[in-house]
């Protein structure tokens, strides 16, 4: 990909919106395919996405809400997060490898319970 010796990067910054609640992992990885394949295209070599663009920024949600609405958005929340190592990882990087850039992303991160 980089040779040691090069002097300049060429890079995206994509400014996009997440999947929130994603779907399926499959609906947000081809949403980030979309964007890898054109940055790829224009000769990018790093791409990088924005915070939590895999698992959703949830503005304006209080998950201490402890209401049985707050408590479905929270459960709805973990549901859209991913597991690291997991299979959208491993998808997000096959990517990569597949259109030869590097890749930068956002993700909430669930561990058992937790974000």
């Amino acid at each position: 990909m980089f040779s040691a010796m090069s002097s300049t990067v060429t890079a995206t910054v994509v400014q996009a919106s997440s999947v929130f609640y994603g779907n399926s992992c499959h609906s947000r990885a081809d949403k980030a395919e979309r964007f890898l394949k054109e940055a790829a295209e224009l000769g990018s070599q790093l791409v990088v996405f924005p915070e939590a663009f895999i698992g959703g920024y949830p503005r304006g949600y209080n998950f201490a809400d402890q209401s049985p609405r707050g408590k479905e958005n929270f459960r709805k929340y973990h549901a859209s997060a991913i597991n690291v190592p997991g299979p959208e990882v491993d998808r997000l990087a096959a990517m990569a490898a597949k259109y030869e850039v590097y890749l930068v992303t956002g993700a909430i991160e669930r561990e058992g319970y937790t974000l």
